[in-house]
């Protein structure tokens, strides 16, 4: 092993991961089981979107959808009426529809039977493509709308179309009451067949996905943020991260109680890296979620894009840098003992890989 790749695994280690997978040029250079609890399928969480864009492409590719900019009310007609009509795939997929969200998962999406249906009465907080906020209700709606094009359930059509033809056999996709399955979570899998599916992507979708569409999700996909993919998140070289006074003081123009005013005063920094901010997070006890969600309260200074990714809480992470041809993935059981503990989200996780990753190109 190279000192970046020792790092890597002997954090993984000390963060508490369940399982660790790392695939460069062709090999696989680690691939762990860190919890003693055995080789198993473990919850994906947010991740799960990631593979949803990867459905969404395998729809495209087959002629199910014509791309990520038809109009949402072609498949679901009630939306012909009023701002939703405007609401297009790429919306959904960018975090960009506008759709009324409550942040926390579990205070609503969770608790309702029918997901797909909750989408579709929820109204609109902001016009299409005007506001960029993370959406969990809208990745609803693109489980229930590639269900509709496609003709088959969700799940079905992941295991013939996708996860089947790459061998992956072993997994399970918790759905709502009515049966559809959770497009914004709750897709559990084996670490290496996540990064099977990272693998899939950095290949360019191989002979299940059009290249064109891989190009097109995973580079930027609205103008609100140029971070933003096709439900991918972009993987910069670097990023910093700055709170100013000018944060704070627009924090309580636009109404933050005082106790959030103080943490986010506590948080404030300039070019600190992700590790240090959600450090100076979790010790205010500021909970980014809950502040107003057009408030800007933090400038972010990122270096040119080498690759794409996506997390998930707790610490689930799926990452692909294309120029070192490598993928990274990290996972922690839901049932961890230490699952709640601060260290077990392993926030350096990305900084490590892009460590490396910039370590292996180096040596080329």
């Amino acid at each position: 092993m190279t000192p970046p790749l020792d790092a890597l695994t002997d954090e993984a280690r000390r963060s508490n991961s369940s399982a660790l997978f790392l695939w460069q040029d062709g090999e696989v250079l680690v691939d762990e089981i860190m919890d003693g609890q055995g080789d198993r399928p473990l919850a994906t969480m947010s991740v799960t979107k990631a593979v949803l864009s990867l459905l969404v492409g395998r729809a495209v590719t087959l002629g199910h959808l014509p791309g990520a900019d038809l109009p949402v009310h072609e498949v679901f007609p009630e939306w012909r009426q009023g701002r939703k009509r405007d609401v297009t795939l790429r919306h959904l997929m960018t975090h960009t529809s506008g759709l009324q969200n409550v942040p926390h998962a579990g205070q609503e999406v969770y608790a309702s039977e029918d997901r797909l249906q909750l989408a579709l009465c929820a109204e609109l907080d902001a016009a299409p493509g005007t506001r960029f906020s993370y959406n969990n209700k809208a990745t609803a709606l693109i489980a229930g709308l590639l269900e509709r094009v496609t003709g088959r359930r969700l799940d079905a059509f992941a295991r013939e179309e996708l996860l089947g033809p790459l061998g992956i056999t072993d997994w399970h996709w918790s759905a709502d009451g009515r049966g559809l399955p959770n497009g914004f979570a709750d897709l559990f899998l084996h670490a290496r067949d996540l990064g099977r599916l990272g693998l899939l992507a950095l290949l360019g979708g191989e002979d299940l996905i059009r290249a064109d569409w891989m190009q097109d999700s995973t580079r930027p996909a609205t103008p609100l943020n140029d971070q933003m993919g096709l439900l991918w998140f972009l993987l910069p070289a670097w990023t910093r991260y700055s709170v100013t006074a000018a944060h704070v003081q627009a924090a309580r123009d636009a109404g933050v109680n005082d106790a959030q005013l103080q943490a986010l005063e506590a948080c404030t920094c300039h070019e600190a890296t992700r590790e240090d901010l959600l450090g100076r997070l979790s010790r205010a006890a500021l909970v980014p979620q809950e502040l107003p969600t057009s408030l800007n309260w933090m400038t972010v200074h990122a270096g040119p894009q080498v690759g794409f990714r996506h997390d998930g809480f707790r610490g689930q992470n799926l990452i692909v840098h294309r120029e070192a041809e490598l993928v990274a993935v990290r996972m922690i059981s839901w049932d961890h003992p230490q699952v709640e503990a601060p260290v077990s989200t392993f926030s350096a996780f990305s900084d490590r890989v892009l460590a490396l990753a910039q370590a292996s190109l180096s040596l080329r």
